[in-house]
């Protein structure tokens, strides 16, 4: 796949005047399915004073906005200086459970990432309800006592079919990684301290119907919900999968170790999760930028 130089990273893009950006936006979406139309623009304050703007991507049949995600390069995985700090904030019962978790994610390694595509929101429940047969027999949580929309947490099954009659895939892991950190390196996914209530409260949503809740949940890149438990996949097939986020599920937070789940680099496998489910995010690879 032929990279655009101009999202190769974050600063590449940043370095685009903004009717440069604008006519990038128009060429990528040149390349997306019909369906997809420009939006509004994510834009959000860096803290050296510059605006960052994103183009958003709406899909009509989806209702889902997405975001432009700029490539980078970073530390995939969990390094010995992060073990160490997360190590300082846990008691040796937390430890002791998410040590062996934690270990999943190490060593780091560092990796680039091309620019891609990224659903805003998780997916909501009517999106994969009005899409495939869902299972009875399945526990899934129950978000409905939330001001909708609301997500919906599937099995791996599930999400094959879900994303076999959509055009999209989920998220490769190190790219919900990459977003997940967002360019610094983050320990949590929401920076690099330990949340206060006020901020995990923002963080933690489980419905996406205000703005207002929407805004202060959204990161660097403007993905709200990664406190929600999504499905990754490990390799380009997605048969192998596994779950990051999942802490919005447990909060307020009712036993040891919860706060884990939001730890950037912690990746479960599927079989840790309630129920054997979690929920789902859109993505789409950008498409080449010139032919070969």
């Amino acid at each position: 796949m032929s990279e655009w130089k101009e999202l190769s990273s974050l600063e590449s893009w940043m370095l685009q005047t903004e009717e440069q950006q604008d006519h990038i936006a128009e060429m990528v979406l040149e390349r997306l399915p019909d369906r997809l139309f420009l939006a509004e623009s994510f834009s959000t304050q860096l803290s050296d004073g510059r605006t960052l703007l994103l183009p958003c991507f709406y899909d009509e049949k989806y209702e889902t906005p997405l975001i432009l995600i700029p490539g980078g390069s970073f530390s995939y995985g969990l390094g010995a200086e992060e073990e160490k700090s997360i190590r300082e904030l846990c008691t040796a019962e937390e430890w002791a459970m998410i040590r062996s978790l934690l270990s999943l994610s190490m060593p780091n390694v560092e990796m680039h990432v091309p620019p891609f595509l990224m659903g805003r929101y998780p997916v909501f429940d009517w999106a994969v309800e009005e899409s495939i047969e869902l299972s009875d027999a399945v526990e899934r949580p129950d978000f409905s006592g939330d001001e909708g929309p609301l997500p919906i947490y599937v099995t791996k099954s599930e999400m094959r079919h879900f994303f076999a009659k959509t055009e999209y895939r989920p998220p490769r892991d190190w790219e919900w990684e990459f977003v997940a950190k967002e360019a610094r390196n983050n320990l949590f996914i929401s920076g690099n301290e330990m949340p206060s209530d006020k901020l995990l409260k923002d963080i933690c949503i489980t419905s996406f119907g205000r703005g207002n809740k929407n805004k202060k949940a959204a990161n660097l890149y403007g993905i709200s919900g990664l406190a929600l438990a999504t499905l990754t996949s490990v390799d380009d097939q997605a048969d192998a999968v596994a779950v990051r986020g999942g802490a919005a599920g447990f909060y307020p937070f009712q036993g040891p170790g919860q706060w884990a789940m939001l730890l950037t680099a912690l990746r479960m496998p599927l079989e840790n999760m309630p129920g054997g489910v979690a929920g789902l995010r859109l993505c789409l690879d950008i498409p080449k930028c010139s032919s070969d």
